[in-house]
């Protein structure tokens, strides 16, 4: 089912639901990235991150799609807010995806993909100049996301767990 904008008619972005539609979207995200990522020298790399793993949870379709994909966005998202997000954790979910302990396991997980993803997109950061509105705003966007992907949070924990078991 295509969402479509109130305002233009045009064909929303299918993954997080912007009005503007997918290309206006990933306009939107590269632009909000580059001022996040500028913003490194405040320590803001794990807001990066963050910001990310939100994008590609919410385009799922696009960025995940498998199992090493939601596993990586899915299980950042939860490290970041569940744990802090620290580079220890996001090298022990990678190697956890390198083990490949998913393979032959049936995609998506039960009970499936939120067809809501949040209701914060990039397109709420789009006017953030101010580096205080822009992390505080790339976190509300995340926990956003991660409270539609309520039902997949216990098995997203669990990765966690794993990733930490060797």
């Amino acid at each position: 089912m295509t969402r479509k904008s109130r305002a233009s008619g045009e064909d929303a972005c299918p993954g997080c639901g912007y009005a503007a539609g997918r290309k206006a979207c990933q306009e939107v995200f590269d632009d909000v990235a580059l001022r996040v990522r500028a913003l490194a020298w405040t320590g803001s790399l794990p807001t990066w991150r963050l910001m990310h793993d939100v994008y590609c949870i919410q385009h799922e379709e696009e960025y995940c799609g498998r199992w090493r994909g939601l596993i990586a966005h899915l299980g950042g998202v939860c490290w970041a807010l569940e744990h802090n997000g620290s580079e220890r954790g996001y090298r022990a979910l990678q190697k956890l995806i390198e083990r490949d302990h998913m393979e032959g396991q049936p995609y998506p997980p039960a009970p499936g993909i939120p067809k809501s993803r949040g209701e914060f997109t990039a397109g709420n950061l789009k006017d953030f100049d101010d580096p205080v509105l822009l992390t505080d705003g790339v976190d509300r966007w995340a926990r956003s996301a991660w409270m539609a992907y309520a039902p997949l949070q216990p098995i997203a924990r669990e990765w966690i767990k794993q990733a930490f078991q060797e």
